[in-house]
Parts: C-alpha cells; structure tokens; sequence
C-alpha cells in the first residue's frame, strides 16, 4: 500500500507538491498572507495589520494583508476556508464568523476553520448627543417607550453586530424603535453628531473620542460590568437587564493546518499581543486585550454561534412583526 502511494504521488504532480509543501523544511519559508474581512482603516484592519507587523519578527517572513470586505465579513471567510490548510493563509475573525450562517450570507462558520487564538472584546454603548434631554438609560427608555416607532436609533448596518444590540436593547425594554444602519459606526455616530438621529448603538472604543471631546455622552453599556472608558455609565445590568453582545476578534485558518505549523501562528500571534504597542492599540481604540488559546477559543466560538442561531432568527421575526 505504501509502494502504491508513492506511485500515486508520483503520478499526480499535483499530489506531490502537496505532499512537499506539508513537509517542508521550514516554515515558513515565503510570506504569509493575513486576509482581513473590513476595509482599510478600521479596527478590524488596525488589529490585523499591528499583529501582522509584529508576527513578522518572529517569523522572520513578510505577513502581508489583504482586505476583502463585503457581506458581513461573508466573503473573507469564505476565501480562506477554502484555502490550501498549509499554514500559509489565514484570517482575521470577528464576531460576524459566529454570525454570517444565520444571517444567510454564507455557508461558513467557526466549526468549518481552525481557529488559532482570540485577541479582543469591544463592549457595545448607547450613545446620544450631549445636548439630550436624556441623562439616563431610563430616561431614554421611557421616552421610547412613550412613543413607539418614533426615535430613530442607528448602526454600523443591518446584521451587524451593533444593529443586533439595539435589536435586544430593543426586546429587553419592550420598545419600538427606528433602526437606520449605516456603512460602519462612522457613518452612524456621524449622523447622531448632526442630530439626524436620536441615538446610536456602537462599540465603547468608537464613541469615546466624540465623547471626550463633549459632544456625545453613553447613557448606557450593554454588558454586565460598566466599561473603563466611561466609568460614570452604568451597565445594563446595573438597570435591571439581562442583555447585549460584545464584539470580539481573533485568527483563523482553512480547516487541517498541520498541528506544528499552527501551534507557530499561535505563539507568534501571542508574542504581538503581549507586545506593549499591541497592547497600547487597544487601550487607543477602547478594546479589551483578551487572549484565548485555540481549544478555549473554538469553545467561546461554537457557544457564539449556538447563541446567535438562536437569537437572530427571534429578533428579526420580531422585526417583521
């Protein structure tokens, strides 16, 4: 059977360059490529492109990335699932790789990958102009509830993570609300400083420039503990509610990525992290540095996409009604 194998491989030039490829002397020895789900310029892309700038030291390779945005992060994913699992191609892997199957953009979850380690959390605000009438989250829900289909709060875009907490926000308070979804927190936190909205749901990290520099003020984090960058605002919890869904961040690779070279991705990401310039980006853009390893990762993920599967069908059948 051996000798036959050998035949095989021969026969299929195809087969034996995989073959040479998995069992190379050392890896890596090419440059690697980091493909990110955002567009340039966001946090997603800051992340990967701060890890990617580090890991090289210690690969001692270029980690070049790649951005390929659209449907959620639908798109990246699917690219990379489907990538030769050789070590040399992975993934920048949000909250959305939870997401996206439910959502219906993509056949693709983080059962289909290799997830290699998480390395942020970003908690989830309720942001509205300084000038507000509202001085609370109870003030605020009171006034919706007041009025049901009036306020208009926005997002980062229908699906997203944010949009999918103004939807709990929503089912927790027993409210009616307006949801406009925006191409990204920029554009949602932008139309609440022109006053074209009423609120907006966006990450802690996000608001907290305009919040800084007194123009917007968090009434609420949806979390059980309040965030270090507004310590004044309370959690949700602390209002009587059991709601909200942080994003989160973290690296992945095409499914049967050999044990040794993935345990190099691993350490290698993990030396960035500890970095003290990883962790001073994360301190800047209001994100929590959390480091999971790969087994307590891929249980954190499989338990977020159970969660998701769940709640997103109820909340957008919710929408409908």
């Amino acid at each position: 059977m051996l000798t036959r194998r050998k035949l095989i491989a021969g026969a299929i030039p195809g087969l034996a360059l995989t073959a040479c490829s998995q069992n190379e002397a050392r890896f890596p020895s090419r440059e690697l490529k980091l493909v990110v789900q955002a567009a340039p310029g966001g946090i997603s892309d800051t992340v990967s492109r701060v890890i990617a700038s580090l890991m090289e030291k210690r690969l001692g390779v270029p980690v070049v990335c790649e951005n390929k945005p659209g449907a959620a992060g639908a798109l990246a994913f699917s690219y990379v699932t489907r990538r030769q699992p050789d070590g040399y191609t992975f993934g920048h892997g949000p909250v959305e790789i939870a997401m996206v199957r439910t959502l219906g953009f993509a056949d693709v979850g983080p059962g289909d990958m290799d997830l290699l380690c998480l390395v942020t959390k970003t908690q989830p605000v309720l942001a509205v102009q300084s000038e507000s009438p509202w001085r609370s989250f109870k003030d605020f829900t009171a006034a919706a509830a007041s009025r049901p289909g009036h306020y208009v709060v926005a997002n980062s875009g229908t699906g997203s993570i944010w949009h999918i907490n103004a939807l709990l926000m929503e089912r927790a308070a027993e409210l009616r609300l307006v949801h406009c979804p925006f191409n990204g927190s920029s554009g949602a936190l932008t139309t609440l400083l022109g006053g074209h909205v009423d609120a907006a749901v966006a990450g802690a990290g996000e608001a907290v420039s305009h919040v800084e520099a007194g123009r917007l003020r968090v009434l609420a984090v949806f979390d059980r503990d309040r965030s270090s960058l507004f310590p004044e605002a309370p959690s949700v919890a602390e209002e009587g509610f059991d709601f909200g869904a942080s994003a989160w961040s973290g690296f992945y690779a095409p499914a049967g990525v050999p044990p040794e070279r993935s345990r190099l991705l691993v350490e290698s990401i993990q030396e960035a992290f500890e970095s003290g310039e990883f962790q001073t980006v994360c301190k800047e853009r209001g994100m929590e540095a959390l480091f999971l390893g790969s087994e307590e990762f891929r249980e954190f993920a499989l338990e977020q996409a159970a969660f998701f599967g769940q709640v997103i069908p109820e909340l957008l059948r919710g929408m409908r009604g």
